[in-house]
C-alpha cells in the first residue's frame, strides 16, 4: 500500500477543496443567471399579454382582420414571439394553424413544444370580454432557444474558468506546500547527517517556524539522551573489557604455567582453588552488571512492602560485625525511618554503603548509620570520618567502575560497582542518591519514598 507524503496529502486536500469551492460557486452563478433569464422571459410574456389584451379591447367592435393586423405589428422585430387567439371551441382565430403541444406546466407557465420541435414557454390567459370578436383564450409564447444557447455558452465558459481556477489552485498549493515544508526538508537533511561519530551535532532551532520549533527542541533533547547513553555505553564497554582483561589474563597464565610441566596433586588443587576464586569474582561482577542493565531499562522494584528501616539497618550492621571488628571500627545507628520497597534491595544498598564506609574509615574511627525523614522521603545515610571528598570526585562517585584513586587494580570485590548499585536501587524505588562532605568526614546515602 502506497503511503502519500505530507506534501502530496496537502496538495490533494487543497485540490479537492478547490474543486468543491469552484463547483459550488460555479453552480450558484449558473443558477443565478438561468433564474434571471427565465424571470426576464416571464416578465416579457406578461408584458406581451397586456399588449394583446389592449389590442382586443381596442378592436372589440371591429373585425378579426383588424386585430390580426395589430398583432402582426407587434410581432415585427420579435421573431421569438408567438401569439394564438382561440375561440370558445379552441379553434385558432389568429395565429399559426397548428397549436404547440403542452409538455408540462410550472408555476403558471407552460412549457410548450412547437410542431417543428422548437422549445417554447408561454402563458395561456382567458379573455373575459372580447365583444363581437370570436376570442375566448389567448396563448402568448416565446422561443427559448436563444436563452438555452446563452446558458450553454455560459456553462462552457464557466466550466473552463473553474477548471483553470482548480488547476491554478493545485499549482499554487504544490508551490506553497513545497516552500512551507522546506524547513522539514532541511531538518531531515541535518538529522540524516548525524552519525555515531557526530552525536554532539544538534538541529538548528534559530531559523525554524514556530510550528516545528517544539519538534526541534524535542529531537535535540532526544539526541542529548542518546549521546549520553552512547557515551555511557562506550565507557561501560571499555571499563568492562578492562576489568575482565586482568583476571582473564591471570587465569590463562596460571593455566599455561600449570600445564607446562607435571605438577603435584596438591599444587593443582591450589591452582584450581585460586582460579575458582577469580571466577567467582568475575561472576559477581557480571551479575552486578546485569543488575545495573535491568535498572537502566527502567525496571522497578518487584516487591513493595512497608519497611522498618531501623530493623533493616540493624541487620546490615550485624552482617558487618566481624568486618568492623577486624578493622577496629565501631558503628552507631542513629534515628529511625519507615519506607516502602523491596527489603532485599534496601539491605543490599545498606551493605554497599557500609562496605564503602569501612574501606575509607581509619582504624579506631566510628561509622554512623543515620536514619531520618525529610520532605516526605526517608533518608538513609552512612557517615564515616576522614578527609572531605573533592568536588570532582563527588560528582562521579556513583558512576560505574569509578575509583577515586583512578587505579584499575583491585582486590576482592572492589571493582567500582558498589555505589553504582546503590544509585540503581534508589532509582528502582523512585528515589535518589547523594553525597555530602562534612567538617571531619563524609556522608553518602539515598532517599526513598515514604
Amino acid at each position: 500500500m502506497t503511503v502519500l507524503s505530507i506534501r502530496q496529502r496537502l496538495v490533494l486536500t487543497l485540490g479537492l477543496s478547490a474543486v468543491a469551492v469552484f463547483a459550488v460557486v460555479g453552480g450558484i452563478l449558473y443558477w443565478a443567471l438561468a433564474h434571471q433569464l427565465e424571470q426576464a422571459d416571464r416578465d416579457g410574456l406578461a408584458g406581451k399579454v397586456r399588449i394583446v389584451r389592449h389590442f382586443i379591447d381596442e378592436t372589440r367592435g371591429g373585425s378579426v382582420d383588424d386585430l390580426r393586423h395589430h398583432i402582426d405589428d407587434v410581432l415585427i422585430g420579435h421573431g421569438e414571439l408567438r401569439v394564438w387567439l382561440l375561440d370558445a371551441q379552441r379553434r385558432v382565430t389568429v395565429g399559426a394553424p397548428a397549436l404547440p403541444t403542452v409538455a408540462h406546466r410550472m408555476e403558471g407557465v407552460l412549457r410548450l413544444a412547437h410542431a417543428d420541435g422548437t422549445p417554447m414557454e408561454g402563458l395561456e390567459v382567458a379573455v373575459d370580454n372580447a365583444g363581437a370578436l370570436p376570442v375566448a383564450t389567448m396563448l402568448v409564447a416565446i422561443d427559448i432557444r436563444p436563452r438555452l444557447r446563452l446558458l450553454a455558452a455560459y456553462l462552457v465558459v464557466l466550466v473552463a474558468a473553474c477548471t483553470i481556477g482548480v488547476l491554478a489552485s493545485i499549482g499554487l498549493a504544490a508551490w506553497t506546500t513545497r516552500r512551507g515544508l522546506q524547513p522539514l526538508v532541511r531538518l531531515s537533511a541535518e538529522a540524516s547527517a548525524i552519525a555515531p561519530a557526530s552525536l554532539s551535532v544538534r538541529l538548528r532551532d534559530d531559523a525554524v517556524d514556530p510550528e516545528v520549533h517544539g519538534l526541534v527542541r524535542a529531537f535535540n533533547a532526544a539526541l542529548d539522551r542518546v549521546e549520553q547513553a552512547y557515551r555511557r555505553m562506550e565507557a561501560f564497554n571499555a571499563d568492562v573489557a578492562h576489568e575482565l582483561r586482568t583476571p582473564l589474563a591471570s587465569l590463562i597464565n596460571a593455566a599455561q604455567v600449570t600445564l607446562s610441566s607435571a605438577r603435584p596433586h596438591e599444587e593443582l588443587e591450589q591452582t584450581l582453588a585460586q582460579q575458582l576464586d577469580q571466577l567467582e569474582e568475575m561472576k559477581g561482577m557480571v551479575n552486578d552488571m546485569l543488575f545495573l542493565a535491568r535498572a537502566d531499562r527502567g525496571e522497578s522494584a518487584a516487591v513493595w512492602h512497608d519497611l522498618d528501616l531501623r530493623t533493616e539497618a540493624r541487620k546490615a550492621l550485624d552482617y558487618f560485625e566481624a568486618a568492623l571488628a577486624d578493622a577496629s571500627i565501631t558503628a552507631e545507628l542513629v534515628g529511625d525511618a519507615r519506607s516502602r520497597g523491596d527489603a532485599g534491595l534496601v539491605r543490599r544498598a545498606l551493605s554497599n554503603l557500609l562496605s564503602n564506609a569501612i574501606k575509607h574509615t581509619p582504624r579506631g574511627g566510628t561509622i554512623e548509620l543515620r536514619l531520618g525523614q525529610e520532605d516526605g522521603q526517608a533518608i538513609v545515610e552512612v557517615y564515616n570520618p576522614g578527609m572531605p571528598i573533592p568536588e570532582a570526585v563527588r560528582t562521579r562517585m556513583f558512576d560505574r567502575f569509578f575509583r577515586a584513586d583512578g587505579s584499575r587494580q583491585h582486590s576482592g570485590e572492589s571493582v567500582g560497582l558498589g555505589l553504582a548499585i546503590v544509585r540503581a536501587i534508589a532509582v528502582m524505588h523512585r528515589g535518589s542518591v547523594f553525597v555530602r562532605s562534612e567538617t571531619n568526614g563524609n556522608a553518602v546515602g539515598l532517599r526513598l519514598p515514604v
